[in-house]
């Protein structure tokens, strides 16, 4: 009673500052990078694990598919259950599980105790995601999220683009546990904070039963979807794996959706995407995670096989995307506050396309400027978009539904990172499997981007849609 009155006591004298709601986006920027950050932090371990368990590398990699799949699959219902039963507890019990689940992979002695170990990772990560943007936006009034969403947007993509970096220094000094080892201290100075700084709300959802069929439907659906882009490749797109995966998501979607139409209280309205915010802001979200696994794919490659620029350097070079980001998206939440969403994001997109179309033009005698350069814009640009179009989807929104929104962006966001990486290796065509030289590496690179160039052709039409769609309603 006694730690109640005190956490009582210190948020009452809180909640009077003007730093006080920055105070707690500090405490959810903690759970949200460590979830994104092991989302791909792993990737650089297969080769360590691999030799420890002695055990083939397409097995492996169940263990960063297991994770992303989880999340993606549940995210919905997690936003949905925590407006019902008060964000901040979510948000804390997450963080709590994610940080038991690191222990448990730190001491896996094998891929069975592993898998197992990264499944209850997933369940927490996806209790932080569905909550981070819920908490922010009942922590910040109306006008003035933009900035908060921006920064919490850039601690997304940095987690998710610095993960390979990061787990290399890891492992260097410590091997494949630490990077497992070093979510421990900073959970529970997480959870201490969050006990300590987070508004203890009720669930704004009063009435009504939580739609559990329709999680199962959309567990299900989404499952195979991930697996069939996922593993596709591996498979064969027409082997029996992928159709039972692929006839799983569709039977599922069918269900999902005349599920939700028929229940009084549905997991996702789906009147809700006949919004022009809504609807065109989720599409734009999906489109620029598809959009930025490309050069996070490709580019590494063409620095390192075509220019013979060092693995080390080429670590260096490709972090100038994550700062970038970092610098531009609470510059573009600022704007969105200030100006409007859609114009912020409509440009953010513009400087993305015309990056891809930079990249796409590199040849043997590309320098370190116009690496930089080209990556810089192509950050910055992303940067600038993905603050002011998640405002756009959260407002556009129920307002009492904060959770199943933040939870539907942070799935879009998940699976586009799924089917960008998907997509990025099928476009590379048959380079996966030939034995290239170079000038056939950098012609196999440019078309692929040129592709990405195009998805972001369409992400930016959706924007001026919605600049278009704003001023004819004004």
């Amino acid at each position: 009673m006694s730690q109640q009155l005190v956490s009582g006591s210190l948020k009452s004298r809180l909640a009077l500052s003007p730093s006080y709601p920055w105070m707690i986006l500090a405490t959810i920027a903690i759970g949200t990078f460590m979830a994104n950050v092991d989302g791909s932090i792993l990737n650089i371990a297969l080769p360590e694990l691999q030799r420890d368990f002695g055990i083939e590398l397409a097995r492996l990699q169940w263990v960063v598919s297991a994770y992303l799949l989880v999340i993606t699959a549940i995210l919905p219902a997690m936003g949905g259950l925590s407006d019902r039963f008060g964000r901040r507890n979510f948000y804390l019990s997450g963080l709590f599980f994610f940080t038991l689940g690191s222990v448990f992979c730190a001491l896996s002695g094998d891929l069975n105790q592993l898998l197992a170990a990264r499944l209850i990772q997933a369940f927490g990560a996806s209790m932080i995601m569905g909550n981070s943007m819920a908490i922010i936006v009942t922590s910040f009034p109306s006008g003035k999220r933009g900035q908060a969403l921006g920064i919490i947007s850039s601690v997304v993509a940095i987690g998710t683009l610095t993960g390979p970096a990061v787990g290399g220094v890891l492992i260097e000094r410590g091997g494949w546990p630490l990077i497992f080892w070093i979510n421990v201290p900073i959970g529970v100075i997480g959870v201490v904070m969050g006990w300590l700084l987070l508004p203890n709300t009720k669930g704004s959802v009063k009435s009504g039963s939580f739609d559990a069929r329709g999680a199962v439907y959309f567990f299900c659906a989404m499952s195979g979807l991930v697996l069939f882009l996922s593993n596709g490749h591996l498979w064969g797109w027409l082997g029996g794996y992928s159709m039972v995966s692929l006839a799983c998501a569709v039977l599922g979607g069918i269900a999902f959706v005349r599920e939700e139409l028929r229940v009084p209280e549905p997991l996702i309205d789906l009147s809700l995407f006949r919004r022009p915010s809504f609807a065109l802001g989720l599409a734009a979200c999906y489109l620029s995670y598809v959009v930025m696994a490309f050069p996070a794919l490709l580019m590494p490659l063409f620095l390192n096989m075509v220019l013979d620029i060092p693995l080390s350097e080429t670590g260096w070079i490709m972090s100038s995307q994550a700062i970038a980001m970092m610098v531009m998206a609470p510059i573009g939440g600022g704007l969105a506050d200030r100006f409007g969403y859609a114009r912020p994001a409509a440009f953010g997109m513009l400087m993305t396309l015309a990056a891809l179309l930079w990249m796409a033009s590199f040849d043997f005698g590309t320098g370190h400027l116009q690496l930089l350069g080209a990556l810089v814009l192509f950050g910055g640009g992303l940067g600038l978009f993905m603050s002011p179009n998640n405002t756009s989807v959260i407002e556009a929104g129920p307002p009492e539904k904060p959770g199943v929104t933040a939870g539907l962006i942070a799935t879009v966001r998940n699976f586009g990172r799924v089917s960008g990486v998907a997509f990025a290796v099928l476009m590379f065509g048959d380079a996966a499997t030939m034995v290239l030289t170079a000038p056939s590496l950098a012609h196999h690179i440019s078309v692929a981007l040129m592709v990405a160039a195009g998805l972001t052709l369409l992400a930016l039409g959706l924007s001026f849609g919605r600049v278009y769609g704003r001023r004819k309603k004004d």
